[in-house]
């Protein structure tokens, strides 16, 4: 069985994202990226990407690990005025897959917290106010 922990921060315009793939109690891949998105958005966008990354790999039937319950809750409760929900719960239709909160505190979510915070230094570091 798959895992998927994901994670996203959010500061002055700029999001920072990272997820990672576990089989079993091996890391497989990971990812982090920048983009300029709100905090809400910038959790989805994270979902979004790993869910395109399974699609792409054509696996199924894996589960996606987020601290974001507003996220959980819009995809599970069919709250579609959010488009990225409505796109995440397509993904999770197509791939089999399901979406579950964890909270921040739980080891592996705060593993994704420090990579997007890392990301997050350098990028700041680099804008020019």
């Amino acid at each position: 069985m798959l895992k998927i922990y994901t994670d996203s921060s959010y500061k002055d315009g700029v999001s920072t994202h990272h997820y990672f793939v576990m089989k079993g109690n091996n890391k497989i891949k990971r990812r982090t990226f920048i983009g300029f998105d709100s905090s809400t958005k910038a959790e989805a966008t994270t979902i979004i990407k790993a869910l395109q990354m399974v699609l792409k790999k054509d696996w199924e039937g894996v589960t996606i690990y987020t601290d974001s319950l507003v996220t959980v809750f819009g995809v599970k409760h069919g709250k579609f005025s959010n488009e990225d929900y409505r796109y995440i719960a397509h993904l999770l239709k197509v791939t089999k897959s399901n979406i579950m909160w964890k909270n921040r505190k739980h080891y592996r979510i705060k593993i994704a917290d420090t990579e997007c915070r890392k990301m997050m230094e350098t990028k700041l570091r680099r804008v020019v106010i």
